[in-house]
């Protein structure tokens, strides 16, 4: 650093020069050598200088081409000599700062010098503009781009990302997608017997579908799904232009990964941030599944319209077909739909859709692919279509031959899945036992058969009247009413008040194959609705009459109490009560036949006979029997069990369910498999929830199997049960086959029963009305009302060959006896004789030694006319 001084010493040139004056305190200055013109730059501080730079000389052209531009500087000395100025040897013009600090600090006469030359001044100033505007506008735009290619980079590491994080949650969203899926009820052959859903979602496979229907659907919707990845730029350029082009929106881009991806997200909002997320799922997709599970899951979660979601709903909807029976032009109108469902409706509007399907056809004859399509079909299908409401939904078509069978399905799902919605898991699968054919029966043949017979006047609906009483039948009486008012008390209370109850009357229908216990069809009452929704085959426990008769016999016949070639007395018998109270049990009409056969009790029904062999069964027999048939669990049987002796009239509430459950021990040789209609329940992944095995499915409280009679036992019902069976009122409904059975018909005719049985199937009928103030009139009995329907049933599917018909066999265990008719013991060679079947161990008595040449004709009538 210099000392303070108001010259510098020119390095170029080793003259002394004077510095401009007043001398700067601090700054950097270029200056011009008054002796040589070349310039340095000098650095002051605290008004003392250092040469921080020396500049190169200029070259001599540039010295040639340019005049140098004079600025006057104060020489070293005071004269004048020194003072004026110089000219400098390079003519190139000094830069602007160095001509500012120069022009500030000259006197004003040299000032005004220095403003001499304006023209030359102007255009040195021109050109040290240019340059500097060239090199702004390149950094401008280095600098705009840099900042673009940053927020690239950024934002591409921020998708790729969020791509990463959603592939991991790929599964979830799958998952959900099987939310509102139908859980399906399937039969025993695997068959859809109903459905439970909200939402109507398809479920097929890829291979489920016709491959002209894959084709058809990509050629419209994504012409390259096998070739990108998730998005088609070329698409994405072309509709971009297309739309440009044409002012508006013309034309989408989005491939088949991209709308599954939007169905997954349920977003319908035009946000750049639904695109992004979209667009991220897309890649998310391709990379966790394969081509082909996309494009399944998407037809069958792609919505048609009408409420169906996948083409499998959509084709059921629109044309009641199954995928394969499919004609191309079907194909073409089903695959039309995906991009705008509601305008293209061929129901709602069928202007729009048929301009989008010529559209279609264009198309594919620009790209010379199915050449042959028809367009007079499409006109055919337009025409079927107009035919139907443009507001029907899947919902309304909705199809349920077993709707009581769903509802109990519903009710097993609720307690499988606890606090969970079975309708958004969705996606069971339902294995059961029906038979599909058998059950889709039952329903139209109960509503038309007690339509008719209400019509004919067979049904009426009467209020129960009591009447006046004898002191003889006052008990029974007084026991029947306690059992109906329990009835009114326990079961559904809401609709049995006064003479105002609405109810219509209602049947019950259960079938069981005697061998497994499983239900082959199951109804639970008249027509289903949201109003008749209880399932009176399980849910409800009735009197069951005489149908009872066949269980008492068959457990007397067990003890070995009576056997089937044995007399009874018909006759009016009286029974003395607590309380001093007396109790005469009644047959149907009133008539006594005197001393019958047990097979002609058990045909004719006689009440009297059934309390006999009550009483010879005894109190602790028919609590053992009721209890092995009933009541194995003994929570159970307090609550239901009564061991007198209306009990052998059918007092005792039994559902219908329990009924046909104990006739499958006569044909089952005594045993009684527990009762099942679920097989197996599977969720949407797969797994089992439920199986068959040591679950109660219907709260029965009974073991799997149990025997309750011995072999030779239910050979024995078997042979009584078949006369008693043709007996009933079964051929009046059209049934011809062979079969064992018991009528039923409970006080005021409320309840009318028939149970009956043959080798592949038990069906107990019930018909009645759910109020028991109310009966079916003197026409409501068993042989006259629930016979004919359960023959009815039985013709209709035999006359289907719906279930495999087989005969009853031989007896195996049961040994037969020559029976004398009159006397009941073994007949000798001069009796009137029948064969009947005797237990092993309880051979008949015999021989009979009775003289019968007297007519027996003689001592019934002497019966008629005592009795």
């Amino acid at each position: 650093m210099s000392a303070l001084s108001p010259k510098y010493l020119c390095p170029h040139c080793q003259k002394a020069s004077r510095l401009p004056e007043p001398i700067p305190k601090e700054g950097k200055f270029q200056l011009t050598c008054a002796h040589c013109a070349e310039k340095v730059v000098l650095n002051f501080v605290d008004y003392r200088f250092e040469i921080v730079q020396i500049l190169p000389s200029p070259k001599e052209d540039l010295k040639q081409s340019y005049q140098s531009f004079k600025i006057p500087v104060p020489s070293i000395t005071d004269s004048i000599k020194d003072s004026s100025p110089s000219k400098t040897s390079s003519g190139k013009p000094k830069p602007f700062f160095e001509k500012r600090v120069v022009w500030e600090k000259e006197p004003k006469k040299e000032n005004v010098k220095f403003n001499t030359n304006p023209l030359r001044f102007s255009r040195r100033n021109n050109n040290t503009r240019n340059n500097p505007s060239s090199f702004s506008y390149l950094r401008v735009a280095f600098t705009v781009t840099s900042i673009l290619l940053f927020l690239f980079i950024v934002s591409f590491s921020y998708f790729v990302a969020g791509v990463l994080a959603t592939k991991k949650e790929v599964p979830m969203y799958l998952e959900t997608l099987s939310k509102n899926i139908p859980t399906k009820i399937l039969d025993r052959n695997g068959q859809v017997v109903s459905e439970i859903f909200q939402k109507r979602t398809s479920t097929l496979s890829l291979q489920d579908y016709p491959e002209d229907m894959i084709s058809i659907l990509l050629n419209i919707e994504d012409q390259k799904f096998f070739f990108h990845g998730g998005i088609d730029y070329s698409a994405i350029l072309r509709a971009f232009f297309k739309n440009i082009i044409n002012l508006s929106y013309k034309q989408g881009a989005s491939t088949i990964t991209q709308q599954l991806a939007r169905i997954i997200l349920d977003d319908r909002r035009k946000s750049l941030n639904r695109k992004w997320r979209e667009a991220q799922l897309a890649f998310a997709l391709e990379s966790v599944l394969t081509k082909e599970q996309i494009l399944e899951t998407y037809m069958n979660h792609v919505y048609l319209g009408h409420g169906a979601f996948g083409f499998g709903e959509g084709i059921k909807f629109y044309f009641q077909k199954n995928p394969m029976e499919l004609s191309k032009e079907e194909m073409v109108l089903l695959a039309s739909l995906p991009s705008a469902p509601n305008k293209y409706s061929p129901l709602k509007n069928p202007e729009d859709s048929y301009t989008r399907v010529r559209a279609i056809l264009n198309m594919f004859r620009n790209r010379g692919i199915y050449p042959n399509l028809d367009r007079d079909k499409f006109v055919s299908f337009y025409h079927n279509l107009s035919t139907r409401s443009p507001n029907e939904t899947v919902f309304g078509s909705r199809h349920d031959i077993a709707p009581y069978v769903t509802e109990h399905v519903r009710a097993i799902l609720s307690s499988l899945e606890g606090e969970k919605n079975i309708y958004e898991s969705g996606g069971y699968t339902v294995e059961t036992t029906l038979d599909r054919n058998a059950q889709e029966l039952i329903g139209p043949i109960v509503r038309e058969y007690l339509s008719k017979n209400k019509r004919s006047g067979k049904i009426q609906k009467r209020r129960v009247r009591l009447k006046p009483e004898s002191p003889l039948d006052l008990a029974f009486r007084q026991k029947m009413e306690e059992i109906s008012i329990l009835n009114e008390l326990v079961w559904n209370p809401d609709h049995l008040d006064g003479d105002k109850d609405q109810s219509v009357i209602q049947a019950a229908i259960v079938g069981i194959q005697p061998n497994t216990g499983q239900v082959l069809f199951l109804h639970g009452g008249d027509e289903f609705n949201s109003s008749n929704q209880f399932n009176r085959v399980t849910q409800m426990r009735r009197q069951t009459g005489s149908s009872i008769k066949a269980v008492l016999y068959a457990s007397a016949i067990d003890s070995g109490s009576i056997h089937a070639g044995m007399r009874i007395l018909d006759a009016p018998l009286y029974y003395r009560g607590g309380g001093g109270k007396e109790w005469a049990p009644e047959n149907l009409g009133g008539s006594f036949d005197g001393e019958i056969s047990l097979r002609t009790a058990l045909v004719k029904s006689k009440n009297t006979a059934a309390v006999q062999i009550a009483e010879r069964l005894g109190s602790s027999g028919i609590e053992k029997y009721f209890t092995k048939f009933f009541f194995p669990n003994e929570t159970e049987k307090k609550n239901r069990f009564r061991g007198d002796l209306s009990l052998a009239l059918g007092t005792l509430e039994i559902s219908p369910l329990e009924m046909a459950s104990a006739f499958t021990s006569f044909v089952n040789q005594g045993t009684i498999k527990r009762p099942y209609l679920i097989q197996r329940i599977k969720n949407s992944k797969g797994n089992v929830l439920y199986e068959v095995g040591g679950s109660d499915e219907f709260k029965l409280k009974l073991p799997e199997e149990r025997q309750v009679i011995r072999p030779d036992s239910a050979e024995v019902m078997i042979s009584l049960l078949r006369d008693s069976g043709r007996a009933s009122g079964v051929r009046n409904g059209g049934y011809t086959g062979d079969l064992i059975g018991k009528t039923g018909t409970t006080n005021d005719y409320k309840d009318a029963w028939f149970v009956g049985a043959r080798p592949d199937l038990s069906l107990a009928v019930w018909v009645g009305y759910d109020n028991p103030k109310f009966g079916m009139g003197p026409s409501g009995l068993g042989g006259a009302v629930a016979a004919p329907l359960w023959g009815e049933i039985l013709a209709t599917i035999d006359k289907k060959s719906i279930l495999p018909k087989t005969q009853f066999s031989l007896p195996v265990y049961a040994k037969p006896y020559k029976i004398c008719t009159l006397s009941g013991k073994q007949a000798s060679p001069t009796c009137p004789s029948t064969q009947e079947l005797y237990l092993s161990d309880y051979p008949p008595e015999g021989p009979c030694m009775e003289d019968h040449k007297s007519t027996s004709s003689d001592h019934k009538d002497l019966m008629k006319g005592l009795y």
